[in-house]
């Protein structure tokens, strides 16, 4: 049985970072560690770190590694960001991010 680590992991064949897959579960409070039963993959939790996940992964950057390259296409992309706010409405809105307002720099 794979842990939670893993199933998260699952989400995509882009290599997602450690310290993001431990951000992501320790703001949503689940344990990285712990073995993935289909209630823990049902639960909430589990289902905003996957809907976090998914987020993170419409913005990250195309990379390549050990002669492996990934990308998403934009269609890929949005598809991404739609199944995650589908999660969000579906578990809890106030969990989603939220758009930051302001400038950046000396130029509006």
């Amino acid at each position: 049985m794979p842990n939670v680590a893993e199933a998260l992991r699952g989400v995509s064949a882009y290599p997602i970072p450690p310290r993001t897959l431990g951000e992501v579960a320790f703001r949503r409070g689940v344990d990285l560690f712990e073995e993935a039963s289909p209630s823990l993959v049902r639960s909430a939790a589990f289902r905003l770190c996957r809907a976090d996940l998914l987020m993170w992964l419409s913005l990250a950057p195309d990379v390549s590694q050990g002669g492996q390259t990934y990308s998403f296409t934009d269609a890929q992309r949005e598809d991404m960001r739609r199944r995650a706010r589908q999660e969000y409405a579906e578990l809890d809105a106030s969990s989603a991010p939220k758009t930051t307002y302001g400038y950046k720099g000396s130029v509006l």
